[in-house]
């Protein structure tokens, strides 16, 4: 099989005021088909650089994957550099412009920038990749270096265009259909890696003793952990065999390590599992945020605009705004000083009855002037998770599962109708807010997550 490198190209990546998604992507779905990454590097728009990274690259892989460099600007080099690097000729491509012109005239504009032609300029006798979403193509160059035969995919470096190509034009041609990668995930929460490695240790020695050729992988997200397992396969019965060892033999080994803190054995992001979960059940979900500026909401809502699972969310930057929205009592208002646990609560409540929801989440984040009880810190989140009772849940279950993860039965009950949990997640001061907003939303879902995976 052969191996891929990654070049991301781009002063603007380089320096990280643009993150790179296309690395991460790529890697992700090469791994799918059993294709190995040797390298993965990021490069300025500098030619000498650009040209040392393909020299570096091709050394250690057969595949190279580029994106960036292919716009109308001065610092868009990676056509000459790749032409270069071959030592081949550039020329006017006239289907690259076509594709280039006929996308201004779907958009509507009379005129082309002149600077446009650039993009139209490729290596001699290269093979286009369409991109129906811009103006840049993408091409393929094959030639020999470095004693070996080498293919460079170039591609844009605008994420959404970049994405649609690769999948289309790149990922096909690289798949061998003879080669069958067996892959198992399981989401785990609540654990961390190095406990996680602990725990699983033993059944990964025997892993690799009885599958030289099998592979473990780690990504960590905040609160939760992807696990995944690969065994390569050359055959129809290896692969057969490969899957039934991992859903029966290893996956038993690796309940028994992780337990209760597994919340689905899936290769699914937690909003889409959770999404597909409700949908399943018939159950819809509603939001409250304060400190968390929208984050539950769009984490949630950015794979679905169903509003028959999705109800809203309100995202809120003072008391006075949610009371008045939920129709809080003063009493119920003053909650928010003496008791802010019981004020989430109640709001959770308001926000069931005028969402028609079955399930909320709501968060509460401790502001500088809310800090006036001596276990409250600046940046903590009080959490609720307020659950319509119905026929699917059973409290019991849904309460023990909750427990492992610090959430409790809210007392005194608020009411007959509703089942309530709360939990307080204190500051953790190493982390800026971002990374506390991006924390305090996957607790919530991974929780919910942990719940729906018995229904």
């Amino acid at each position: 099989m052969l191996s891929a490198g990654i070049l991301i190209t781009g002063n603007e990546v380089l320096s990280a005021k643009t993150k790179d998604t296309n690395g991460p992507f790529m890697g992700m779905h090469l791994r799918k088909i059993g294709m190995a990454v040797t390298a993965s590097m990021m490069c300025g728009d500098n030619e000498i650089e650009l040209l040392d990274c393909l020299d570096y690259l091709t050394k250690k892989s057969e595949i190279i994957l580029m994106t960036g460099g292919l716009g109308p600007t001065s610092d868009d080099l990676t056509a000459q550099v790749v032409a270069k690097f071959f030592e081949i000729p550039t020329e006017f491509n006239h289907e690259a412009w076509n594709s280039c012109a006929d996308f201004f005239i779907k958009a509507g504009r009379k005129e082309i920038p002149e600077s446009n032609k650039k993009q139209a300029y490729l290596p001699k006798n290269c093979k286009l990749l369409p991109n129906e979403l811009g103006t840049a193509v993408g091409f393929v160059v094959s030639g020999e270096k470095n004693g070996k035969q080498i293919k460079v995919f170039s591609m844009p470096g605008v994420p959404y265009e970049m994405e649609k190509m690769f999948l289309q034009y790149v990922l096909p041609v690289l798949e061998d259909k003879s080669f069958f990668p067996v892959v198992k995930y399981w989401q785990v929460f609540f654990m961390g890696e190095s406990f996680m490695q602990n725990a699983i240790n033993s059944a990964e020695k025997n892993l690799q003793v009885r599958f030289p050729n099998s592979s473990v992988s780690y990504q960590a997200h905040p609160y939760y952990v992807s696990y995944s397992v690969t065994i390569f396969a050359d055959n129809l019965e290896k692969k057969q065999f490969y899957e039934e060892y991992l859903n029966k033999e290893f996956n038993n080994e690796v309940e028994k390590a992780f337990h209760e803190h597994i919340l689905f054995s899936e290769d699914k992001k937690v909003p889409v599992y959770l999404y597909e979960k409700l949908k399943q059940n018939k159950l819809s979900i509603s939001f409250i945020e304060t400190t968390n500026s929208g984050f539950l909401s769009k984490e949630f809502s950015q794979f679905s605009n169903d509003y028959e699972v999705f109800k809203g969310g309100i995202v809120y930057p003072s008391q006075a705004f949610i009371n008045n929205i939920l129709n809080l009592t003063k009493q119920e208002s003053d909650l928010f000083k003496t008791n802010p646990e019981l004020y989430v609560a109640q709001a959770a409540k308001n926000m069931l009855k005028l969402s028609q929801s079955q399930i909320c989440l709501a968060e509460i984040g401790i502001l500088k002037e809310q800090s006036n009880h001596d276990n409250q810190e600046l940046g903590s989140f009080y959490f609720t998770l307020a659950i319509v009772k119905n026929k699917i849940f059973d409290l019991e279950l849904v309460a023990k599962k909750l427990a492992v993860y610090n959430w409790k039965l809210i007392e005194p009950k608020i009411s007959d109708e509703i089942d309530i949990f709360g939990c307080y997640v204190k500051n953790n001061p190493r982390h800026s807010r971002e990374i506390q907003q991006t924390r305090a939303t996957l607790f919530l879902l991974c929780s919910l997550a942990k719940i729906l995976s018995s229904y």
